[in-house]
Parts: C-alpha cells; structure tokens; sequence
C-alpha cells in the first residue's frame, strides 16, 4: 500500500476516473467537469490517495474555503468524492484516509469540517448532522406577479453577484475566479443547475442558486439565494413560468427569518431540516478563538465571567457554574441540530441563560459550493 498522501499533476486523469466510475457510473457527466475547484493542479495535494497495486484505489478530496458567519471568518474544509475502487472496499482505506484528511486539515488552519454524506464512516469519526435550515414548498397559485426583470448571469453579471454574495451575514467567501469558476461548471448541489438574477430596471435585487428539473414531475429546487429577500419572493412567478412549473422549493439558513416571514404571510410554513451532510469540529480550540469576537459583542460585561476550557471534556465556565461535553456534541451545540438536541440542564441557570443568548449560530449551507 501506498499512502495516504496528496496526488500527484500527472494522477489527476486517473483519480477523475476513479471518481467517475464510483459516482458517475450510472448518470451522465464527469466529475472533474462538474467539480473544477476541487479536481485541480492547484487543488492536487489535497486530493488525498492510497494506491494498491500500482493504480489509485481510494480517495478523498478537500477544498479549503474562507466562511464568514456573523461578521468571523473561519476556515473550512470540505470532503467530498470519498471513493473506494468496488474490489478494494472493506479494508480500511477510506477510514485511513478520512483521518489523514482531519490531520491535514488541522495543519491547514481550518477549524471546521464540513463532509457531502451522512455515512456511517463519517459519524464513527465523531461527524453529525448540524446546522439548522429550512425548506418551503411554494406553489404559483399562492404568488403575486411581478414586472421584475428575471434571467440567467453570464460572466459580466459577477460583479453585480460578489456585490449580493457580500451583503450576506453567513456566507462562503468567494473570488471573483472562484465564482467564474463555479458558473461555469453549471452545478447546484450535484445537480444540473443555473444562477437567475433579479433586476428593476437595471439594477440588481437579489440571485437564486437553482436545480434544474430533470424529469415533468421533478419540482426546481432553490439551493442558494441572496439579496433581497422581497425581490426573490416577488420573482419566484416568473421563475416559474421560465422552467414551467407550478410549484418550486426554496431552501434557506434557519436564522433568515425574512424568508419566513414573507413566505408565511403568503400560507405557507416551512418544513425544518438538517445540513446537508455531516459537520465535525476539527479544532474546537481554533474555532471558539475565531468565535469569540461574537461572544464579546453578545455578552458585554458578563463576557470576562465566561471561558472555555479544551482539555477532555470541553468546559464551558460561567462564574461557578461549569457545563462538560464532548467534542463529537459541540456541533449539535453551536451550530443547533435536528439529529441531536445539547442545553444546559435546570441546574446551572446562568449558563443555560448564556447559551440562550449564544446558541445556535447559523451555519452556511453549501449552494454553490457544494463539494
């Protein structure tokens, strides 16, 4: 066995046919197409291998990104394209590989791990569903018409999307090559998709992320949207009578609470859901470090009666009030989680109050960056 350790320039094909054969052997597409941000030159270091035989038989790949929650910047980093060769599976080479990537990650500076899947291998290694979000069913029947102007970006609308994507208070930090990028591979989710922007008269309101239909009785699925929230409501008619459809689904962060009230108003609730995939804190330290700018401007004053200690368990201090937990349950804290519940109990009133004012904290849902 050779490995785990990055790919090589001159492995990138084989690695791409690998994934191929794993994710794509029964759809259309290619993998490499549909992800270029993470099957790159650039990008191959991170493309973590075990080779058996003298070819490529396992993999995982990682793309770091910058997300910016709240006003804190945090490093991710995202798995995605965990793929063993079918006649290697069962000897232990994705679970190697999986800590080699938490091991490179945490050299890398990223604090946070965010994986495409919910397998029983990612959960063994201490990954949960976290993250709190909402998903509405919309039908036409239900919207007003509107003159907005909706259409398809083409790459002189990058400007006017990085202005929207900045205005967002939880979002990936994207370039504008990074952008480009993505645009042009035509994926939302690991579906076919497209970016629709809305305008009035000219002047960008706000862009949806959007799943294309593959089938009549297939429903277009918003994965991402930004900027104004009444502009993307006022669009969906339009959006509908673009892609012929009488009904679409519109995925948003929990805490955007302007979604859910204007969708609401209109008789319709939203169904909860969970990230899609799974979340492991792979530097509790780095993260609450990163975090705490937030715990200051929440807490004020009580802010220097609050601490948090990382030896096993993590400690959460509040005066004399201590709360323990594990590190594997930090994500279903911060983050909230429809899988897993974590509060102070009764008995330590004060920190149960502090954790209130704190938790959870949105978390970013993938959209265009899915990985």
């Amino acid at each position: 066995m050779e490995g785990p350790r990055g790919a090589r320039i001159e492995e990138l094909e084989e690695i791409i046919r690998l994934s191929n054969k794993v994710f794509r052997s029964t759809l259309e597409g290619d993998m490499g197409r549909e992800y270029p941000l993470l099957f790159s030159e650039k990008n191959c270091e991170n493309l973590r291998i075990i080779k058996e035989d003298n070819k490529i038989v396992s993999l995982v790949g990682i793309l770091f990104s910058n997300i910016l929650i709240l006003g804190n910047k945090i490093k991710v980093c995202m798995i995605g394209s965990v793929a063993t060769d079918p006649e290697y599976r069962g000897r232990g080479f994705a679970t190697l590989l999986m800590e080699d990537s938490i091991l490179k990650s945490v050299q890398e500076g990223a604090d946070l791990m965010l994986i495409s899947g919910g397998r029983g291998l990612y959960k063994r290694l201490g990954a949960i569903n976290a993250g709190l979000y909402k998903t509405f069913h919309i039908d036409k029947a239900k919207l007003p018409k509107s003159n907005l102007k909706v259409r398809k970006v083409d790459e002189e609308d990058i400007p006017k999307l990085l202005r929207l994507m900045e205005s967002e208070p939880v979002r990936f930090l994207r370039s504008y090559e990074e952008l480009k990028i993505l645009l042009a591979c035509s994926m939302v989710v690991n579906r076919p998709g497209e970016v629709l922007i809305t305008e009035d008269n000219g002047n960008p309101l706000g862009y949806v992320a959007i799943q294309l239909s593959r089938k009549p009785e297939e429903i277009p699925h918003i994965k991402e949207i930004g900027g104004s929230r009444s502009a993307i409501i006022d669009s969906l008619y339009s959006i509908l009578e673009i892609y012929k459809r009488d009904s679409i689904l519109l995925d948003t962060i929990g805490s955007d609470t302007e979604v859910s009230y204007i969708v609401e108003k209109l008789g319709i609730r939203g169904e909860d859901r969970g990230f899609a995939g799974t979340v492991k804190i792979i530097n509790p330290k780095g993260l609450i470090r990163n975090l705490d700018p937030y715990f200051k401007r929440m807490l004020g004053e009580e802010y220097n009666n609050f601490s948090v200690e990382f030896n096993p368990p993590v400690t959460f201090r509040f005066k004399d009030e201590r709360f323990f937990i594990k590190e594997e349950d930090l994500p279903a804290l911060i983050f909230g989680s429809i899988e897993k519940k974590i509060e102070a109990p009764e008995y330590l009133p004060m920190i149960k109050k502090i954790f209130q004012i704190l938790f959870p904290i949105p978390l970013v849902d993938y959209g265009l960056n899915y990985t």
